[in-house]
């Protein structure tokens, strides 16, 4: 990027590790690497060893930050009713009168 040069280390660095983020989120892994390894260059480079830890960390969970394969359905189960359930239930359709 051009002009990007002069902004200090520490917030190059958390522009593309934020990017990477973005990236993983939509399930662009490759250029989701590519964002974390200049964070990585960066941090190195300048001694931002928190910023280090945080990319490591995501770049070896990065296969598993896509879309889960399996989603919940919201599909009601069987519903397990007590008698204090049923009393607060019964208090709350008498107030909605």
């Amino acid at each position: 990027m051009v002009g990007f040069e002069h902004v200090p280390a520490n917030i190059r660095a958390d522009y593309h590790l934020k990017a990477g983020i973005g990236f993983a989120r939509f399930d662009n892994n490759r250029r989701s690497e590519i964002e974390f390894r200049r964070a990585h260059e960066i941090a190195v480079a300048h001694e931002l060893h928190e910023m280090i830890f945080r990319i490591e960390r995501l770049l070896a969970g990065l296969n598993n930050c896509g879309a889960p394969e399996f989603v919940e359905s919201a599909e009601s189960t069987d519903v397990v009713q007590t008698e204090s359930v049923r009393e607060v239930s019964a208090s709350l359709s008498a107030l909605s009168v």
